[in-house]
């Protein structure tokens, strides 16, 4: 991952025609949460009272909210896969604060982290700042957990998906930070950049969400990935 990012973030730079923007230019105040215009979050909790099988929960925004049921599927009767997904970034402490929440009522086995697309108003330190936060917070609350860290899909123009948008140089750093601090803590990383970098027959037509040919190649990324944590084959 090391060696690819940087090549990426050159290609980038030489060919995708917009200019050079990160997210956040600046740093933000400690523990101050700034809202989109629209905030969403989405808790799905399946066969909460059984125990026979491992629980996994997928932790993403909207890419996660049209992965999950083709991954679900793919699990089904070798796991109980559950879903968080909210347009909240790190950076936010909105988001530790719902993940907290959360890990009051749930345990889980795995957990599946996709998290970047959003948050635009936080610098890169910002999120990067966050990555050691959620990470504390996971393994805090589930000392034994397998966790699984996903990479962010890049972005395109709308109508025109041959072409970075200019926040595109936001998430390589993104996920330069991510490959990073994977590496240094030996957290499993699923890269979901390069193909989403070279395949832009796989976006709808908004240069964000993946169509339905994208969402199943992440789709049997993340399960494979789960079924491997797990220790079991199948798939």
């Amino acid at each position: 991952m090391k060696k690819i990012i940087p090549f990426i973030l050159i290609s980038f730079l030489l060919c995708s025609g917009t200019a050079y923007q990160s997210f956040g230019k600046n740093k933000t105040q400690k523990n101050i949460s700034i809202s989109e215009a629209t905030e969403w979050s989405n808790t799905w909790m399946v066969s909460t009272n059984k125990h026979d099988l491992p629980r996994v929960l997928i932790i993403g925004d909207s890419h996660v909210e049209r992965y999950y049921q083709v991954v679900a599927g793919k699990l089904s009767k070798k796991a109980y896969c559950c879903k968080f997904t909210t347009s909240r970034s790190l950076g936010d402490p909105a988001l530790i604060a719902q993940l907290k929440a959360l890990f009051f009522s749930y345990r889980f086995d795995v957990i599946s982290f996709n998290n970047g697309l959003h948050g635009i108003d936080y610098s890169d330190e910002d999120y990067s700042r966050y990555l050691p936060i959620v990470y504390k917070l996971f393994k805090k609350s589930i000392p034994e957990l397998k966790l699984i860290w996903v990479n962010i899909t890049s972005r395109r123009v709308g109508g025109n998906l041959t072409e970075f948008d200019k926040y595109n140089s936001g998430v390589i750093n993104r996920n330069m930070a991510i490959a990073e601090f994977t590496t240094k803590n030996n957290i499993p990383l699923i890269d979901f950049y390069l193909p989403s970098f070279n395949h832009p027959e796989y976006y709808e037509n908004d240069g964000i969400h993946f169509n339905k040919t994208g969402v199943e190649e992440q789709a049997k990324a993340v399960s494979s990935e789960i079924m491997n944590v797990l220790g079991i084959s199948g798939l």
